[in-house]
């Protein structure tokens, strides 16, 4: 697994650069998909709870689009995993199918919407949804299940639990030795392998909201041409996926 001690220091910072890209990307999608058409597309929680209470009142339409929504996410997955796996034996590329399929999905939503001012249009809704499951099964499988880049509740979670841990380490790495050894561990904390994991998801976190906040602000000034910034780092990692230098670094294909 990418994200584990058995993997080398440049494995690791290579998928948290691909991790850190993939969350301001579901960000930026997140939040200008909201402007554009009034739904959060990337968190499927709060969608199943629309569906629930949208059948509990008997609002059909509304349950019907919950529905949709839920599907779209989960066929992107799906889409997501079969690519990943029609390419786990190539020695570079593996990722490229997924992010340019992302890429295409992005950018045809682009452009439709420059074409149908003000559209609150369902299909664009399905769009946005499977692109988003597309991405977070792409970047699970590539994490070992460490990274999910499309919802940031799971993010803050294990921020929480890491942070006790964090403590604990400090306390019984210093036990005995006082002041003295607490600085030892603290010094130690940076490059302790067990905390790779929380300084990721900080970044994680820090990278969804920078999206977040940039993705309508550029929408609103130059409306949907805004998603061709998420097209271009997904092409230029796809770019960088496929180049020698990707061959150079790659490890063995995960059995799966």
């Amino acid at each position: 697994m990418p994200f584990s001690a058995q993997s080398s220091p440049r494995h690791r910072r290579a998928y948290t650069v691909l991790s850190l890209l993939l969350a301001g990307v579901a960000g930026a999608v997140n939040a200008t998909g909201f402007v554009a058409l009034g739904l959060h597309t990337s968190h499927m929680s709060g969608n199943m709870a629309t569906l629930g209470e949208s059948l509990a009142s008997r609002d059909w339409r509304m349950a019907m689009l919950g529905a949709q929504v839920l599907l779209a996410f989960l066929l992107g997955a799906v889409a997501a995993s079969a690519l990943m796996e029609a390419a786990r034996h190539r020695a570079r590329g593996r990722h490229a199918p997924a992010l340019l399929l992302e890429a295409v999905i992005l950018g045809g939503i682009g452009v439709w919407l420059t074409s149908t001012p003000g559209t609150r249009e369902p299909t664009l809704m399905w769009g946005l949804s499977f692109a988003m499951g597309l991405q977070n099964a792409l970047v699970t499988r590539v994490s070992g299940a460490v990274v999910r880049t499309t919802h940031i509740t799971g993010v803050l979670t294990d921020i929480g639990i890491q942070v006790v841990q964090m403590f604990a380490w400090v306390r019984d790495g210093a036990r005995g030795d006082g002041f003295r050894g607490v600085l030892r561990q603290m010094r130690a904390l940076p490059s302790a392998i067990q905390f790779e994991r929380t300084r990721l998801h900080l970044g994680l976190a820090a990278a969804f909201l920078f999206g977040c906040t940039t993705g309508p602000m550029l929408y609103l000034q130059y409306g949907p041409a805004t998603l061709g910034l998420p097209c271009a780092v997904l092409v230029l990692l796809a770019a960088l996926d496929l180049s020698p230098a990707a061959l150079a670094q790659a490890e063995p294909a995960p059995r799966t």
